[in-house]
């Protein structure tokens, strides 16, 4: 029977009057049939319970709630001293459940609450929720949670999440996506969509290792023209690398960003001499434009910093790096 709810009940002796009052709300409470198995230790053959703790019969017995099912299907094991006030096959209240075993996928109708961890049995497993409802906003989320909890510090939270030893695992393998600010403390994680920016506010940042810019490399000579007009990418790269291969001209961009700094290395080919004009957006110590060292192969750095739009401070070129 395939609505069938299976349900194992821990049994002890001096505990039967407990165990049949369970019983019984199950069955005044419940809306499809159920199969209720008393895991008593006299009806399990070749099996015992070895402790001596004083605890009651089952408390180890109720790990055979797979095997008794020969691994197929769910069943709810609980212990036999509790009760039921609602229907648990629809949303009701089951208080007490210790142990919710299943070998194939389950479904709960109704709301499930839960007062301990929710986690996997091993640390290879995983939990997946998947929120997806069909809605245009929804569908496709793995996880839909509201954190709100009548708290001050928790209400309307979307997801929540608190460090501590009695939680699991305190790290996220896979990407995490969020459609809105994400708030770390009392700082705020924000998407600047205009600029293309995240921004985080309200504290200063620090990184616990170095950070390294991207850095755009190219050759004067992947630009078309007798004279290379070069073309950098602030958008995606901190700093640059060019090979001068010809005279070449530093073209207005229209990808910088206020507030961008960087260096600019400028590395002469085999040949030497070449020159480099600056765009009108660029902008060098007293207008004087850069002159570059000459030699062959010769390396020169150039800082650089976006101080509004379209304007692009240079320092003084650091020269002949050898």
């Amino acid at each position: 029977m395939s609505n069938l709810l299976n349900i194992f009940v821990g049994f002890d002796q001096k505990e039967a009057v407990a165990y049949h009052t369970f019983v019984q709300s199950l069955i005044e409470n419940s809306t499809i049939p159920l199969s209720i198995t008393p895991l008593a230790e006299n009806n399990l053959d070749n099996y015992a319970e070895k402790h001596t703790d004083g605890t009651n019969r089952f408390t180890y017995s109720r790990f055979l709630v797979p095997y008794l099912m020969d691994f197929k299907g769910w069943a709810i094991f609980a212990d036999g001293d509790i009760t039921t006030s609602g229907n648990i096959t629809a949303g009701g209240t089951l208080s007490g459940v210790t142990t919710l075993t299943t070998t194939s996928t389950a479904t709960i109708g109704g709301d499930t609450t839960i007062t301990g961890n929710l986690r996997s049995d091993t640390s290879a497993d995983g939990i997946q929720i998947d929120a997806t409802d069909g809605s245009a906003s929804n569908a496709g989320d793995l996880i839909l949670l509201d954190g709100t909890d009548g708290s001050a510090t928790n209400a309307g939270s979307s997801l929540l999440y608190e460090d501590g030893t009695g939680d699991p695992a305190n790290y996220f393998n896979n990407n995490i996506k969020f459609s809105g600010d994400v708030k770390v403390g009392s700082a705020t994680i924000t998407e600047d969509t205009t600029n293309n920016q995240l921004q985080i506010n309200d504290q200063v940042v620090s990184f616990g290792k170095t950070t390294i810019g991207a850095t755009q490399i190219v050759n004067s000579d992947t630009f078309a023209g007798a004279t290379d007009s070069v073309l950098l990418d602030f958008n995606s790269f901190q700093n640059f690398i060019i090979t001068l291969e010809g005279n070449v001209t530093l073209a207005n961009p229209t990808t910088e960003n206020v507030g961008q700094t960087g260096v600019m290395v400028f590395i002469q080919d085999g040949s030497g001499s070449r020159s480099l004009t600056l765009g009108g957006d660029y902008e060098s110590v007293g207008g004087s434009g850069i002159t570059l060292s000459t030699g062959a192969n010769a390396v020169d750095i150039l800082p650089y910093m976006v101080v509004a739009a379209n304007r692009i401070a240079l320092g003084a070129p650091q020269l002949a790096f050898a």
